[in-house]
């Protein structure tokens, strides 16, 4: 992740003036949507990779190089605790979604294109504060990879999105070359098996993150080849998926958004908490590290 990161920052300090004249046309075009920096996030959790809300506490992780730990946050961003579990491990999570018995995390994360160890851990919600609750494992693999040899990010095997929809879970792809994802049905139930094709959609970036409102719209989130990061709205019915509106995100200096959930407020309105992981910039010889953040947006009427 880092990796493409780099590329992309050096990128845009080459196209400096560039990247001026396209944030501005951006700020002229009339807003569908808000976002608000919430906060920036605890140093331990500076590899944000997913986002879930549970008994009015939102639930983060990271992606690879930490322990199978899930963190608890307040909806202002603080930390309050973290739990690690120890029936489960950590090579790459990328994404945690919830129904109403189960959360579900998806160690999905192959950026070489070369696991052959895909798993989506699934965790009783009366047992997230058990380090040493039981864990079933499902392990999966893609329909139609017949090669596993360790590659660059330019296949179409890896996937940082998860929801759970009635009795699946869907999965979306993440495509380093094409910048195209692909839907899976995954059972929520079937401890091995080959995740199911449904559809694909040409969405021009990088899908990192997605979240269900529980009745009619997937709302996946990304980024493009410029960090811009953006929100893409899919309409869900009957097990099938429409793909309508995407919107860019107005953060100054674009964000490698990776995290999204919705949150219906009393008033039945629906809110989305995005976070950002940090990012090493690195400029002449000098390097630093952003910190990751916590967004808020809403849909404007």
């Amino acid at each position: 992740m880092k990796q493409l990161v780099l590329i992309i920052l050096i990128a845009l300090s080459i196209h400096s003036c560039k990247t001026v004249q396209q944030e501005s046309n951006r700020h002229d075009k009339p807003q569908r949507i808000t976002t608000n920096h919430v906060t920036d996030l605890a140093q331990t959790i500076t590899e944000t990779s997913g986002l879930e809300y549970y008994q009015n506490q939102i639930i983060t992780h990271n992606d690879s190089g930490d322990t199978p730990t899930l963190y608890f946050l307040d909806t202002l961003g603080n930390l309050l605790y973290h739990k690690t579990y120890k029936h489960m491990t950590a090579i790459d999570w990328e994404d945690v979604t919830k129904d109403d018995e189960y959360l579900y995390i998806a160690d999905l994360g192959n950026n070489y294109g070369d696991r052959k160890d895909l798993t989506i851990f699934k965790i009783a919600l009366t047992d997230l504060q058990n380090e040493n609750a039981t864990v079933t494992r499902l392990n999966i693999n893609y329909p139609d990879q017949k090669s596993f040899e360790r590659g660059e990010q330019n296949h179409p095997y890896d996937a940082e999105s998860i929801v759970a929809i009635e009795e699946n879970l869907y999965v979306f792809s993440k495509d380093w070359k094409d910048q195209t994802t692909i839907i899976y049905k995954i059972d929520k139930n079937k401890q091995r098996q080959t995740a199911q094709n449904i559809t694909f959609y040409n969405i021009k970036g990088l899908v990192t993150g997605a979240t269900y409102n529980g009745s009619n719209t997937v709302t996946v989130c990304g980024y493009n080849s410029n960090l811009i990061p953006f929100v893409h709205r899919i309409n869900y019915q009957n097990g099938k998926f429409e793909f309508a509106k995407k919107e860019e995100l107005l953060i100054e200096g674009g964000a490698q958004i990776e995290g999204i959930i919705s949150i219906h407020s009393d008033s039945n309105k629906e809110t989305y908490y995005l976070s950002s992981e940090a990012t090493n910039i690195k400029l002449g010889e000098d390097e630093a590290l952003t910190t990751s953040q916590l967004y808020k947006v809403k849909w404007l009427k």
